[in-house]
């Protein structure tokens, strides 16, 4: 914006005071989308390591497993004595390779999901998201936030020799013009890092196939859980 000004010959003064850095969401904890950024970006220009340990100190947690039992149980016992807390299992709409690994995100099963019942029921209830059994995707958690999320990572947008690649991605319809559908991936998963306030659980499921992105997301210092 400053080029805007400065070239119609306006006098500026450029402040960094005023930047909006620091997300409500997060509990006031800043730089949360810059490790995101790193986390999603082909090589980290930072030391990632230390922003997420300076972000796990301020309380906000990014953990990494390949058990998702684990993952699951670690959030009931996080929010065993809350229970207005909101947690939930939420995975990428494009991977069809996670409902063999106990995240059943498909179409016809996300396409029934009762969004507002799975934000607010009681824990109790089946269809809340404290069940950590239905899977709500970056369509149903755009806009809305949960206290903490198990994201399941797919296929879909995955390491292959040292890059990111949606090779394995779920096709679009050809009748859809995708002029960079890696683009939308990435952001797709900018979204759904971002949804817990607490933080966020990621699973990488056990399968060849993710060893690539399992090891790079332990490389760039995010903790185990």
């Amino acid at each position: 914006m400053a080029n805007v000004f400065s070239d119609g010959g306006i006098s500026t003064r450029i402040t960094s005071d005023l930047d909006l850095d620091t997300e409500l969401r997060h509990h006031l904890v800043p730089r949360v989308h810059e490790l995101v950024e790193h986390v999603l970006a082909d090589e980290p220009r930072l030391d990632t390591a230390a922003l997420a340990s300076c972000l796990h100190e301020q309380g906000l947690r990014f953990l990494l497993t390949r058990n998702l039992a684990a993952a699951q149980e670690y959030l009931q016992e996080r929010y065993a004595d809350a229970p207005a807390a909101r947690y939930g299992l939420i995975a990428s709409s494009r991977c069809k390779r996670l409902s063999e690994c106990g995240v059943d995100n498909t179409y016809q099963t996300t396409k029934r999901l009762k969004v507002g019942r799975w934000y607010n029921a009681a824990a109790t209830d089946a269809d809340s998201c404290c069940r950590l059994a239905s899977v709500a995707t970056e369509f149903q958690t755009q806009g809305l936030e949960l206290d903490m999320a198990v994201l399941a990572w797919g296929t879909d947008f995955r390491r292959e020799s040292a890059s990111w690649s949606d090779a394995m991605a779920t096709g679009y319809k050809k009748k859809k013009a995708v002029r960079d559908s890696l683009a939308l991936r990435r952001n797709a998963y900018r979204v759904l890092l971002t949804r817990g306030r607490d933080g966020t659980v990621l699973f990488v499921p056990p399968i060849p196939e993710m060893d690539e992105t399992w090891k790079w997301l332990c490389r760039i210092g995010l903790v185990h859980l």
